[in-house]
């Protein structure tokens, strides 16, 4: 009877292990709060250049820069291009173009900015190597060829290489600025006064006399009219005691925080100011809950419309240790500062985690800050700000203050990543749009890396409904050129290495998937699925797939035939129940789950179809053509789409397209005066956010912003401000999900 009682016992055990195994297997991961997009296939920055992304709201561009790497996608042919890219807001569509090619350092990135007339300005320099800062300009059509200020023709010349480049424009002065490390290991600018078609040295903006190959890191913020705030270290925190200080640029001199006159004259390198000079804002050594906070360094910096300043920090936690970063791995922490107009006041945010390689102690995922607004931020860390968890991988987290800073919220950007997420940026926008953007992958060194480009876009005008799948098959796909699609099998089997697709049954939605390279390379030719639309209207397109997190699996897709992008996991997430209308199969066997890449978005003037092209990319990572197979397979399962709504026509959206888990009511009493009642429902646990708007679409008010519990929501809204006339309410789920509604203020 006892052996009996044990032997039971242990199949129990047994059973209960495997079961947990089996459902640990799988657990979703690859999870983003938002519609993941991919901007560039291979790339990273370091946190020195501004503006690295900038938006330009009259063309509905967003222009960006980063640095490629030999070891991730284009293998040696990327290896160090200064890349540019240009994309198109409205239409999804990008516009890459290569601006050097130095060798990879991604302290080579370029900054950008927008000049009066339009154009666009991007200026760029070699890391340590050389003393040229290179820029080209943009007239809407194309690159102009590069041009070179070369700093040797200084005055007393140059004893120092370049680094950095950071463009602003004040329109008081009509002169443009670029400031960098240069001279003196000091950080140095030039100027123009002809809108960046000619440079002239400007001068020297502070010095010290430490012994760091680096007399301070500076990282600069503009108000495109009549000031340059900045915040700078004494050296680099490898090589001594670090803390923060601030100052800003106005009328040629340089300033304390509160107004006191600094240096009387940018335009010179005499009587120089050293980082004393300056208003101390966070010192080395503060102590926070009992710990000393050491080595300051710098990651985001914006000085807001009310004079707001906020910094992000990051420094050492119980670690002043000097030199010789391979050898130590200390704990990081993030700091916020805010000067409300009279003082300066900080905050621990959190742990930053570990060094992101050895050679650099102090290279963390670092923050960023929302120039449009200041009660929001973004982190990257391995640290959970909820729970102080180690979560493995670098994730994004989005914080929110009510209190001016002083404590903050916080909810998961991405989640259960199996990729490190890095150094998130914001940049400026109108009033109630985001774009906040990151790199994902793996990181060695700043000159080995593994990454992708990537980010999320919130547009208060658009109203994005449930996303259709429409199954990929015999009926609807055929090779690009038109000819009819010809496959091995279909059979449960792996296809052969025969540069031909193979139907493979048993695996995805409707029991079967278009696969490749499941053996070992080979290279099928492309495909194409013809997706037909029910009605016109703006529609975004999605490449669903399968694939197991573990691999380094990709799929190569597009709306057009010659722009397409390659996929990794990097710039995929997986699909989640609810996302679409029809019920999905999400998971299979062999840990393979269904993900998804974002591919843009086409107008359409009338019910029509669409045609998706489809590749396999069985390149080795790292190498321009060496073909592998098994691990870099293809499986191709079908084509999501999702009308999207524009707010300033649309009423109500809650006839089509919405989660039933989710609801929101019409306001009560309507038309009101002045205050009325919105009341909404979710019956998951998720981050919602409430928010008026305009006829225009403009931000009004954020009734809700925060992480809610599954219940029964109702929120008094108060119009008293406003004029009589025609607003719109808007529910945003998970930052995926959104539902708008009409209501009538009359006074």
């Amino acid at each position: 009877m006892i052996i009996y009682f044990y032997k039971k016992a242990f199949l129990i055990f047994i059973y209960i292990f495997v079961l947990n195994t089996l459902l640990a297997a799988q657990e979703a991961s690859d999870i983003v709060n938002g519609n993941l997009i991919q901007f560039n296939d291979n790339g990273a920055w370091c946190w020195y250049q501004d503006e690295r992304a900038i938006v330009d709201t009259t063309m509905g561009k967003l222009l960006l820069g980063s640095d490629a790497s030999g070891s991730g996608t284009g293998g040696s042919n990327r290896n160090g291009n200064i890349e540019g890219i240009i994309y198109d807001l409205a239409k999804g569509s990008i516009e890459k173009s290569v601006f050097w090619k130095p060798g990879c350092d991604d302290h080579n990135v370029p900054a950008f900015l927008i000049r009066p007339d339009g154009k666009y300005i991007t200026m760029y320099a070699e890391h340590y190597d050389y003393y040229d800062s290179h820029y080209r300009i943009y007239d809407g059509l194309s690159w102009s060829a590069e041009q070179v200020f070369d700093w040797e023709t200084i005055p007393g010349g140059i004893n120092y290489t370049i680094a950095y480049s950071n463009l602003y424009y004040l329109s008081d002065e009509g002169n443009m600025y670029n400031f960098a490390r240069a001279n003196n290991r000091c950080p140095n600018f030039i100027y123009s006064t002809d809108l960046g078609e000619s440079w002239l040295f400007g001068g020297q903006l502070s010095t010290n006399n430490t012994t760091s190959y680096n007399k301070g890191y500076y990282k600069y913020w503009s108000n495109g009219t009549d000031r340059i705030d900045f915040i700078c270290t004494e050296e680099h925190p490898r090589d001594g005691l670090t803390s923060m200080y601030h100052g800003y640029i106005q009328n040629g001199m340089t300033h304390y925080t509160y107004g006191t006159v600094v240096d009387s004259n940018v335009f010179d390198v005499e009587n120089l100011p050293t980082f004393e000079d300056f208003t101390l804002i966070f010192a080395d050594n503060t102590i926070i809950n009992g710990k000393a906070m050491r080595k300051i360094w710098i990651a985001d910096l914006m000085r807001y419309d009310d004079g707001i300043i906020a910094a992000i920090l990051t420094c050492r936690i119980d670690n002043a240790v000097k030199g010789n970063d391979t050898s130590i791995d200390p704990d990081h922490g993030l700091i916020y500062c805010r000067f409300d107009g009279v003082d300066w006041s900080y905050t621990y945010l959190g742990q930053a985690g570990k060094k992101m390689y050895s050679s650099e102690a102090d290279y963390t995922g670092l923050g960023a800050l929302h120039p449009n607004d200041p009660d929001r931020i973004y982190i990257s860390t391995h640290v959970d700000p909820r729970t102080d968890l180690d979560i493995t991988y670098r994730e994004i987290f989005e914080g929110v203050t009510e209190d001016n800073g002083a404590t903050w919220s916080w909810e998961p950007i991405t989640e259960k990543s199996n990729q490190h997420n890095f150094r998130p940026v914001v940049p400026l926008w109108n009033v109630g749009n985001t774009v906040l953007l990151w790199f994902r992958g793996t990181y060695n060194a700043a000159q080995n890396f593994d990454a992708a480009i990537v980010g999320i876009i919130e547009q208060a005008s658009d109203n994005v409904n449930q996303m259709t799948y429409i199954d990929a098959n015999a009926s609807n796909t055929a090779l690009a050129d038109g000819s009819p699609l010809s496959t091995t099998g279909p059979d449960g089997d792996k296809g052969p290495a025969d540069d031909q697709w193979h139907e493979r049954t048993g695996f995805g939605n409707s029991n079967s998937v278009y696969t490749s390279a499941e053996i070992s390379g080979e290279n099928a030719p492309a495909l194409k699925t013809t997706v037909n639309l029910p009605e016109e209207g703006k529609y975004d397109f999605w490449i669903n797939f399968w694939a197991n997190p573990e691999y380094d699996w990709r799929i190569k897709a597009g709306l057009f035939i010659d722009d397409m992008q390659i996929f990794r996991q990097m710039a995929s997430t997986q699909v989640e129940d609810g996302d679409h209308s029809s019920t999905l199969v999400l998971t299979g066997g062999g840990n393979t789950y269904l993900y998804q890449a974002y591919l843009g978005r086409i107008q359409v003037e009338s019910a029509d179809s669409v045609e998706i092209f489809i590749d396999d990319h069985a390149i080795q990572t790292g190498t321009t053509g060496t073909l592998i197979g098994d691990q870099a397979r293809t499986w191709y399962d079908g084509i999501s789409y999702a009308n999207v709504d524009d707010i300033n026509v649309i009423v109500s959206t809650d006839e089509t397209g919405w989660p039933s888990e989710f609801a929101l009511n019409q306001n009560f009493p309507n038309p009101f005066n002045p205050v009325t009642k919105i009341s909404y429902a979710i019956s998951t646990p998720s981050h919602v956010m409430l928010i008026i708007y305009n006829v225009l679409g403009q931000e009004v008010h954020t009734l809700v912003y925060a992480f809610q519990q599954a219940d029964n929501y109702t929120v008094d809204f108060n119009g008293g401000g406003l004029s009589s006339g025609i607003y719109y309410y808007q529910l945003k789920i998970n930052h995926r999900w959104s539902q708008t509604k009409k209501m009538i203020l009359i006074k």
